[in-house]
Formats: C-alpha cells, sequence, structure tokens
C-alpha cells in the first residue's frame, strides 16, 4: 500500500463521473504527497480532550519511517473501501467544514468519519478550500486482500499500520 505504484491522488481517483475504487472490505491509507515542506510548516499543533477532560497538547512530528516515500495522514479499515472514502473528502460539502478553535483546541469534526477532511482543515486553518488541497496534494491507496469476512484480520492489519506508519490523524488521547 506504501508503494508508487499504489498510492493515487485523490484528485484522480474523482476524476471521472463514478469513483474509481471497489465497494469490498478493506484497509485504506491517506498519504501526503505534496511537498513536504508545505505539510512540515503547517499548523502541526492540536490540543486534545484527555482523560477528565484535561487538554493534552500534541505535535504532529515528522516521525514518518525512513522506509516510507511519503507521510502518513490516517489509516482505517472498512467493509465499503469506495462509501469510506467518500466520507471522509465530502466532496460536496465546498469550503470548510471546521471552523479552527483558539489554542489549537481540537473541533468538534462535522462527522466521526471525516477524520482526513478534519485532519487537513486544522493543519492548514487558513485555507478557504480545503477540498483543493486534499484533491492535489493527498493520496490514496488500499488493500482488499482479505479472505471474505475476515473482520479480525482487517482490525489487526490497521493496527499494525497505525504503529508502524504513525500517521497523523490516528492520534486521539485516551480515554
Amino acid at each position: 500500500m506504501h508503494l508508487d505504484r499504489n498510492i493515487r491522488s485523490v484528485g484522480e481517483i474523482f476524476a471521472k463521473p463514478k469513483i474509481d475504487l471497489p465497494e469490498s472490505a478493506g484497509v485504506y491509507a491517506f498519504w501526503w504527497i505534496g511537498a513536504k515542506q508545505k505539510l512540515l510548516s503547517s499548523n502541526r499543533h492540536i490540543v486534545l480532550k484527555g482523560p477528565g477532560e484535561r487538554p493534552v497538547d500534541v505535535t504532529y512530528e515528522d516521525w514518518w519511517p525512513r522506509d516510507l516515500r511519503y507521510p502518513c495522514l490516517y489509516v482505517g479499515k472498512s467493509t465499503n473501501i469506495k462509501k469510506r472514502f467518500s466520507l471522509h473528502i465530502k466532496r460536496k460539502s465546498p469550503g470548510r467544514l471546521h471552523v479552527p478553535l483558539e489554542g489549537n483546541a481540537k473541533a468538534k469534526p462535522a462527522t466521526t468519519s471525516c477524520q482526513l477532511r478534519f485532519g487537513i482543515e486544522h493543519v492548514f486553518p487558513f485555507e478557504g478550500n480545503p477540498l483543493a488541497v486534499i484533491f492535489k496534494e493527498v493520496g490514496f491507496s488500499f488493500n482488499t486482500d482479505f479472505p471474505d469476512n475476515a473482520i479480525a484480520e482487517r482490525f489487526f492489519e490497521e493496527d499494525r499500520l497505525v504503529g508502524v506508519w504513525r500517521p497523523w490523524f490516528n492520534i486521539d488521547s485516551e480515554r
């Protein structure tokens, strides 16, 4: 999933009238395929709610493994890759869905399934057209090579990839 031949830009996936992705179960990843310097000069600080509602300061570091060509932004699993991809992007919602909060506090996401869109809007708080950034600078890959109804395998693969690739937007505080 992390090789160039597997990663397509979000804009390329949306280039045709129909989304060119399978409706199968699998594991997927979003990647920053734009200039690394643009990502590293973004707002890499977020304040999450921790145990007892206490604030937890987090900084997105440049911690992606050296064997990855691109930094990983988010890893997930789904029973329908095509539908889940669309929920992350929310293409029919132009402009910003999330208003930046004072002190880098984490805003409440528009939905629980748009982590990629939320993350891009947080790290680029002054970007008026986050969809343009996503279409141009974010890539997507997936793996659907799992046996039928392999719920546990997908769960463990997602967990393994989060640990190995250290995606920025998979961070949440312990509850």
